[in-house]
């Protein structure tokens, strides 16, 4: 493993790869693509506006969101600041997000609507600690503390000119030592189990990695995760680790719809979500043959499954039926000790 931080495995896969694609996603009825270089300078330009607003080593960010490409954006921005995530699913009630905040004291608040976590927007008073709530998709917004990841883009565009220098140094001094992320504990009376550090991760996707060496960059990706697990949260950073491309749906019912038209080769998918799969193919069989029919509902062309814990024996063959092959990818999970 030739890096040791997430800013310098960005920085050294766009090099490589530059203008080759990395991500596409549904924009109405078609899809638009995402370069290397694209989403580099996403993610810069989220960095510029938060260093601007004050953000740095050590501080924390909730990110209440599905594995959707802004938070996914988002999340590495932070990283480059030396910055902290706090992954939190979007199904969180808003209840449990302000008592995450009122504990863990975040500055930043990215925030996916349309979810139960959206409520806490109309209790924004009761997280005094928190500067900025960015919300995706883009939507009109009536709250000064309150912006959408589209005007963070060019906000983080005009600071980044300003800040270009200011940023290089910061990746530069980013360390293996330094925490990434930190995960809650559900029901716990501490709001967190662990910190995983920055060598942390890295050393998780090369071990993750070794466990699909077959895997090349023509193969794709497709995700649609919700949960605030290590998996969920750190499975689509396998693609920037081996160059490969991704698509991700941004709800459930759009995965269905989206796995068609995508036809990815790969798919990451936890245990829970393996057992839902298999029970649509089988309750819409209309004379189908189960395998067939599982095939058709993942487009096609999936070869392999990436999931967090191997699913029971009845879902494990009628994938194998299809062709597939799961792999147990426990690694990320196993950061938490």
């Amino acid at each position: 493993m030739s890096e040791k931080t997430i800013p310098e495995l960005l920085q050294n896969r766009v090099k490589e790869h530059g203008t080759r694609l990395l991500y596409q996603r549904r924009d109405g009825w078609s899809w638009k693509q995402f370069t290397w270089l694209d989403f580099d300078r996403k993610v810069k330009n989220i960095a510029a506006f938060l260093l601007d607003l004050g953000f740095g080593r050590g501080d924390r960010a909730l990110v209440v969101s599905s594995n959707r490409l802004e938070a996914i954006s988002s999340e590495i921005a932070v990283m480059h600041l030396g910055g902290v995530i706090v992954p939190m699913s979007p199904d969180e009630s808003a209840e449990g997000v302000i008592r995450a905040a009122n504990e863990l004291r975040p500055k930043i608040v990215f925030l996916e609507r349309g979810h139960p976590a959206e409520g806490i927007l109309d209790s924004l008073e009761s997280m005094g600690s928190v500067d900025r709530f960015i919300v995706f998709p883009d939507d009109k917004i009536t709250n000064d503390r309150v912006l959408n990841y589209r005007a963070v883009l060019k906000f983080g565009l005009m600071k980044r000119k300003k800040l270009e220098d200011e940023l290089a140094g910061i990746y530069k001094n980013i360390r293996p030592e330094f925490p990434a992320a930190l995960f809650l504990s559900p029901g716990a009376e501490k709001a967190h189990t662990a910190e995983v550090s920055e060598g942390g991760l890295m050393e998780a996707l090369e071990n993750a990695s070794l466990r699909c060496p077959q895997l090349t960059a023509e193969d794709q990706a497709f995700s649609y995760l919700t949960d605030a697990s290590p998996f969920s949260t750190f499975v689509n950073y396998l693609t920037l680790y081996q160059g490969n491309r991704a698509a991700i749906a941004e709800g459930r019912k759009d995965f269905y719809q989206d796995i068609v038209e995508v036809m990815p080769t790969v798919l990451f998918e936890t245990r829970a979500g393996l057992d839902e799969l298999c029970r649509k193919s089988l309750s819409g069989l209309n004379g189908r043959q189960p395998g067939k029919a599982l095939t058709a509902d993942l487009g096609s062309r999936v070869r392999h499954i990436l999931t967090d814990s191997m699913p029971e024996a009845d879902t494990q063959a009628l994938i194998t039926s299809t062709g597939a092959l799961i792999i147990e990818v426990p690694e990320f999970n196993l950061l938490l000790g």
